[in-house]
């Protein structure tokens, strides 16, 4: 079978770059490893930084001016080592192991064990670690670790995007799979740089993006001539005992191993790794809220409804006027929504566009949304751009219509005339800001903006509700999407 790229049949190598002994080829494809072995010490450089900086300004705020004593020193003085141990403990220092959810919700859980035993040692050590002391530190260290991720994960991103963070791959496998991954891993950002495929004991594809390199008997071969750093397994081809030789040469080179799933988007909280018989399987932990977890969202909701409420109350205030002022007609605008069943429940929205003007687009499409719609006024035009339209949904979200995090409420004529597609999305309440909208807002597809509510609604988690609301802030400060 040839490959109208390069007309060549699977079995024949063709087109190998220059061997490994080529000092610049080293330079170049070893480049990624010293890069996160780098920004690994970065990471637990800026660790020690805002445990350190944290505990001082906590004591400061408690204390005033008062001298720190010795044993609160000493407290300070442990906390660095204390502090990048428990981080290191939770992988933390594996950036390229973990996606941002996962590390968000890592740096919860190590910040809030890190105070425990620091609690712990200032007790053996008889200092005085006032409580006071104890939760202001937490809540210090807590938003300067995870802005310092943010900062540092932006770097990582810049990194990939200009392919100096990538990892030099062979795909192990020839399947449809394996071109499936072709495809995927070409992408800029992805953070590998896919070099051709080995072949194994699976059917084979028409090696129409990638040449074909060798088998695996010649792998060992191939990750030292062609200075791979990774090896991204396609499952669907590759048998038990071409998977033990892969993890043997792994071993041996050094390099990474990847292995494919074919599930749907998972979050790795959910996946487990069960010994059945002599094989080991992907135990995933099913998504159905409990009571517990039902009232724990509920809480939620309400907490943070109430606070933006105080908080956006003079914003808000500014908007009615601005509104008021530049067009006639009302406030607001109220349209009935879907949530949660199918129910139907009346949204409130901030007006931005003129009264009595018909759309200029099929309102049965879903997500749809003009670029430039010309009934926004110009003052709305503002409000949109900074999603300020959306602040009087907050009053759903009290009066229990809405969750602040969920998939968007979609206009009833849309679900009528999709249910198809749009009713999987009605498993979960509505929300104020979902998934999609951190993963590019209005600049998504309906399909990709389905298929992001059902990762939500597959992988949901109070820590990941959490951490689409931290990310929407920086969506709407970027205005990344919006229009």
């Amino acid at each position: 079978m040839r490959s109208p790229e390069n007309g060549q049949a699977w079995g024949h190598p063709v087109n190998r770059v220059p061997r490994a002994d080529d000092p610049e080829r080293t330079l170049a494809y070893s480049g990624a490893l010293r890069r996160y072995r780098a920004i690994s010490i970065g990471l637990a450089f800026s660790d020690v930084v805002c445990i350190v900086v944290a505990l001082t300004i906590a004591y400061r705020i408690r204390y005033s001016a008062r001298p720190m004593p010795a044993q609160e020193l000493a407290v300070v003085v442990v906390a660095p080592l204390l502090w990048v141990g428990v981080f290191r403990a939770f992988n933390l220092y594996a950036p390229q192991h973990l996606s941002p959810h996962e590390e968000f919700r890592r740096v919860i859980g190590a910040t809030s064990l890190g105070i425990v035993l620091l609690v712990m040692a200032s007790y053996w050590s008889k200092s005085s670690f006032a409580r006071t002391w104890v939760g202001l530190t937490w809540c210090l260290v807590l938003v300067f670790e995870l802005a310092a991720r943010r900062v540092w994960e932006w770097h990582e991103e810049r990194l990939k995007g200009e392919g100096r963070l990538a990892f030099q791959t062979l795909i192990v496998g020839t399947a449809i799979e394996a071109a499936r991954l072709a495809e995927i891993l070409e992408t800029p950002a992805s953070g590998f740089t896919p070099k051709g495929y080995v072949g194994a004991c699976g059917p084979s594809v028409r090696a129409d993006r990638l040449p074909f390199l060798g088998g695996i008997e010649d792998l060992r071969r191939l990750v030292r001539e062609h200075a791979v750093d990774c090896l991204f397994v396609a499952t669907s081809s590759i048998s038990a005992e071409d998977m033990s030789r892969v993890a043997q040469v792994a071993r041996q080179e050094g390099v990474e191993v990847r292995v494919s799933a074919n599930l749907p988007q998972t979050l790795a909280s959910r996946l487990t790794l069960q010994k059945v018989g002599g094989a080991i399987a992907l135990a995933l932990r099913p998504v159905r809220l409990s009571g517990t977890q039902v009232a724990m969202k509920r809480a939620f909701d309400l907490v943070v409804a109430l606070a933006l409420l105080i908080v956006s109350l003079p914003v808000a205030v500014a908007v009615a006027v601005a509104i008021r002022i530049t067009s006639g007609g009302p406030v607001l605008f109220h349209q009935e929504r879907v949530t949660k069943g199918g129910r139907v429940f009346r949204m409130h929205k901030f007006r931005t566009m003129r009264t009595n003007v018909e759309s200029p687009v099929d309102t049965t499409t879903p997500f749809f949304k003009l670029g430039a719609d010309p009934r926004v006024t110009r003052v709305g035009r503002l409000i949109r751009r900074l999603s300020l339209d959306e602040l009087p949904q907050l009053w759903n979200v009290l009066s229990g219509e809405m969750s602040v995090v969920g998939p968007r409420p979609l206009p009833v004529d849309q679900v009528s005339a999709n249910l198809e597609l749009l009713s999987p999305r009605q498993e979960v309440s509505a929300g104020l800001t979902g998934w999609w909208q951190i993963n590019g807002r209005s600049a998504v597809t309906a399909e990709e903006a389905v298929r992001l509510d059902l990762f939500y609604i597959e992988n949901w988690s109070l820590s990941l509700d959490l951490y689409i609301l931290l990310k929407t802030f920086g969506a709407v400060v970027s205005q990344k999407g919006a229009t």
